[in-house]
């Protein structure tokens, strides 16, 4: 008999176990006193030797009958207990067929039965709501996710090919991770008739609202016309500062939300003979041929910042070059990153270490860059989208 049959069987059990506690009184007790009330026909030897007989046939008879009593009045009703509990932990939390009926006012055991059947039912139908639940957020999250895959498509349509800027270097690599496959940085190329722009852009904000704000400022960079701002990416700049600012509050409010940029932009005649550099909150570096790293800092205003007025002037700084220099430009998704023993940022002085090293290619420095950047952050979450772009003239 299985357990669920012997547990909803629970109320025959009880009334076998009045009757067998029935039939053990009339045996043990009224055995005797029919003999006492019979042994008046009786002499008294006669009486002696059947109450002798019949003490006799108990103690040999009350090992088993009480082994039998106790299992019917506590072991039993125990293992109904266990074999409920065990149901339960393999997850069959309603192992009845049928509602066990209500039990008697003077048995607990029956009563907590019945409990823990209530029980077991009330868990059932939470965990029924819960999964219901958990299917709901599943297609929700694939919905999500699905929207986020679109929107990196879109998003990677916007910027330049990856292609094309290699074109214009000796050698090079562009490292672009976003945290949630669409993020806030972004990257901008343009070529003019005697040179080229490139630019490290790190907009507020990550995922969805970074990518939309990622558009709008490529939107923005794509409809100056670069010709005028030749050797002149501070320029650039300040053109996208005005158009960050006016677009925000263009809508009427008196508080225009802290949108804007941060970012590295260089501009680089044919001949690479002069490289310009123009920044916001960010900085750019250079390693020449021998390993020695040097640092040029832009300006300490963010473009389309609330604290960066829309009257202000980036400044430009003219960096001599040679064959076989390497510049560096870089957001600070990588430089905050936490990790390591003391959950200390990343830093400069990391990043600085790996690209000092004399790497004869620079797909190798960018393959170091990852596995010393991945091992820091180990178990760490990451907390910020990462773009790290090297260049060699």
């Amino acid at each position: 008999m299985s357990v669920a049959r012997r547990l909803m069987d629970g109320a025959g059990w009880f009334n076998v176990r009045i009757k067998m506690c029935f039939f053990l009184a009339l045996t043990m007790v009224g055995a005797p006193l029919t003999i006492l009330v019979t042994g008046e026909t009786l002499n008294r030897t006669e009486l002696l030797d059947k109450l002798g007989l019949w003490a006799i046939v108990g103690l040999i008879l009350l090992f088993p009958l009480s082994k039998l009593l106790t299992y019917l009045l506590v072991l039993f009703p125990i293992q109904q207990l266990n074999g409920l509990c065990l149901e339960i932990q393999k997850g069959n939390l309603n192992p009845f067929s049928e509602i066990p009926p209500e039990p008697a006012k003077q048995d607990e055991l029956q009563k907590l039965r019945h409990n823990m059947f209530w029980m077991g039912h009330v868990i059932d139908c939470r965990q029924k709501e819960i999964r219901t639940a958990m299917e709901q957020l599943e297609d929700a999250q694939k919905q999500i996710q699905s929207s986020i895959d679109y929107a990196e498509l879109i998003q990677k349509a916007f910027l330049p090919a990856q292609s094309d800027v290699a074109a214009v270097f000796k050698d090079s690599f562009l490292l672009w991770r976003q945290r949630d496959g669409v993020g806030g940085d972004s990257y901008w190329f343009k070529q003019t008739e005697n040179g080229f722009f490139l630019g490290i852009i790190d907009c507020t904000g990550h995922g969805v609202p970074g990518a939309f704000m990622t558009l709008i400022v490529q939107s923005f960079l794509d409809r100056l016309d670069a010709t005028k701002f030749e050797k002149n990416p501070a320029g650039v700049l300040t053109a996208v500062n005005k158009l960050i600012k006016k677009a925000f509050s263009s809508n009427g409010n008196s508080a225009s939300p802290d949108d804007g940029m941060d970012c590295t932009f260089v501009y680089l005649d044919n001949e690479k003979t002069e490289m310009v550099f123009a920044g916001a909150r960010n900085y750019l570096i250079l390693r020449t041929p021998d390993g020695s790293l040097s640092e040029y800092k832009g300006d300490k205003k963010g473009v389309g910042m609330n604290k960066t007025s829309l009257d202000f002037e980036f400044t430009n700084q003219s960096i001599p070059v040679e064959r076989g220099m390497r510049f560096y430009m870089l957001t600070d998704g990588l430089t905050d990153q936490v990790g390591g023993e003391r959950r200390l940022p990343y830093g400069r002085k990391r990043f600085k270490a790996v690209i000092s090293k004399n790497h004869n290619q620079m797909i190798e420095q960018q393959n170091e860059l990852i596995e010393d950047f991945v091992a820091y952050q180990g178990e760490e979450k990451r907390r910020d989208d990462v773009l790290v772009f090297g260049g060699e003239l």
